[in-house]
């Protein structure tokens, strides 16, 4: 039980990540961002979609490893 836990945790946390990394690709391709509700361009919005892509970066790194870890047992 508590493996399909891990698994379906790994689940939800690579699937957000696909869709935030999606949004960080536009940013930087649009050169056009909304941080805090407004709208940023040129260089801002290049800098937030590099940090989208590096949360979503993270989120999938993390859901990897677990699955990863949870394929070894």
């Amino acid at each position: 039980m508590a493996r399909a836990l891990l698994l379906l945790a790994c689940v939800l946390l690579a699937v957000p990540g696909v869709f935030i990394g999606a949004k960080g690709f536009a940013a930087i391709r649009r050169g056009e961002a909304v941080v805090q509700g407004r709208t940023v361009t040129g260089a801002r919005a290049i800098g937030a979609g590099l940090v989208l892509l590096g949360w979503a970066a993270g989120m999938l790194v993390f859901a990897a490893l677990v699955f990863a870890a949870q394929l070894r047992r």
